[in-house]
């Protein structure tokens, strides 16, 4: 079992570090550096790519998620006086918390990795195209 998770981290590892980019590193964010930080913690690839709001956000939904989920594991685990209903209802809480702490790590993940591909687009949107028009003229004569 424990050698498949290796094969599983070798294979992940080198698909996210195989990355090659003909552009300036210096000005572009790295999709793979965003996806290793993402998977520390949720946010962290947000506040890889600049977005301390989204990172905080998603750092606080996850610790929330977590913290809620071993809250209902606790109490469904110590509910044997309790009903069954009322057992039921912490099984239930247990289990929704559980899967938005997998929703928010797989977002924070998937965010971070497409922000980090679309970081240059707002400055090349933002770029003038008539000066870029005339300075190809200039160079060109």
């Amino acid at each position: 079992m424990r050698r498949n998770y290796f094969t599983y981290f070798l294979l992940l590892f080198s698909l996210i570090s195989g990355q090659n980019s003909n552009q300036d590193s210096l000005k572009l964010k790295s999709p793979s550096v965003a996806a290793l930080r993402a998977f520390t913690f949720p946010g962290g690839g947000q506040f890889y790519n600049n977005q301390p709001l989204k990172g905080s956000l998603l750092t606080s939904a996850g610790i929330a998620s977590v913290y809620l989920y071993y809250d209902h594991s606790n109490k469904y685990n110590n509910s044997s006086s309790l009903s069954s209903v009322d057992k039921k209802n912490y099984l239930f809480k247990r289990n929704r918390y559980g899967w938005w702490i997998i929703i928010v790590y797989i977002y924070g993940l998937l965010d971070a990795i497409v922000e980090a591909h679309l970081h240059p687009f707002s400055s090349v949107m933002n770029e003038d195209l008539e000066k870029n028009k005339t300075e190809s003229k200039n160079t060109n004569e």
